[in-house]
């Protein structure tokens, strides 16, 4: 797939072994957490079903246990892995060391908008950064077609420095939810919609400008993917090594805590 045409590229990235010790993780992980929360933890229950349950009562423990994972030898490792270096340096086409972020852990669970974002560009998010990507990976379960993300094919040609700030998901407050810096709809329409069939243990390298969102998902279970950023920091005009250093609190690198009226 040509990755500066279509702005994205699918790839085999992890071996079968390093997603069961994912898994394997990440369900201890949860069971100590479930039973922290008073939840009984059974031998019969799995990855769906403790989500399900500590969603069901205390949506926040199951987000901690989002960092908990960033955060272990595995997420470590994975983090490590030679082929993610590789083809993000092929991506960026740089030859400097690449620096990155992850992974960061996401649930998508039917009906449930919490953890969901609108059309939006990860350069919104990273504005000081000139050279950087993404990497999304299905975990545990295949996506088929339309059950992956959402990406527009062409946004990542330009620069996408507007948004609308909010919090919610479809236009509904909740403070609950995600912040979005969301693109509005009458910016994007020229745009065509793809969303990929990904096989766990692939994953998709994709441009920071690409336009993209969370789909809502059909299957009954919760469905899993981590995320990776992959920056190459050569022409950042920046001294910062905080990759999420953003300008719009005035509170980045140099620039003094004062009022400006």
């Amino acid at each position: 797939m040509d990755y500066k045409k279509q702005g994205f590229s699918i790839v085999d990235l992890f071996l079968e072994s390093e997603i069961k010790n994912l898994e394997n993780t990440l369900l201890d992980l949860l069971k100590m957490q479930a039973k922290k929360i008073r939840i009984n933890v059974s031998e019969n229950d799995n990855l769906d079903s403790l989500c399900s349950k500590i969603q069901n009562i205390y949506p926040k423990a199951l987000d901690e246990v989002f960092g908990m994972f960033r955060n272990s030898s595995v997420g470590h490792k994975l983090a490590s892995n030679n082929l993610l270096q590789e083809y993000s340096m092929k991506f960026l086409e740089t030859t400097n060391p690449v620096i990155i972020s992850g992974p960061s852990f996401f649930i998508n669970i039917k009906s449930n908008k919490t953890r969901k974002y609108t059309w939006h560009s990860e350069q919104n998010w990273y504005p000081k950064r000139r050279n950087f990507l993404n990497v999304w990976c299905p975990i545990i379960y295949n996506r088929p077609e339309n059950e992956s993300m959402a990406m527009l094919i062409g946004s990542q040609n330009k620069d996408w420095f507007y948004f609308s700030e909010y919090t919610g998901y479809d236009g509904n407050f909740d403070p609950s939810a995600n912040v979005q810096y969301e693109i509005p709809d009458n910016f994007i329409k020229d745009y065509t919609e793809v969303i990929p069939k990904v096989d766990k243990g692939q994953a998709i390298f994709f441009d920071g400008r690409l336009v993209h969102r969370s789909v809502n998902t059909q299957f009954e279970h919760p469905v899993y993917t981590i995320v990776f950023r992959a920056f190459d920091y050569t022409n950042d005009l920046t001294l910062s090594s905080n990759w999420a250093d953003i300008p719009y609190n005035r509170q980045s690198l140099g620039f003094p805590n004062i009022n400006i009226d």
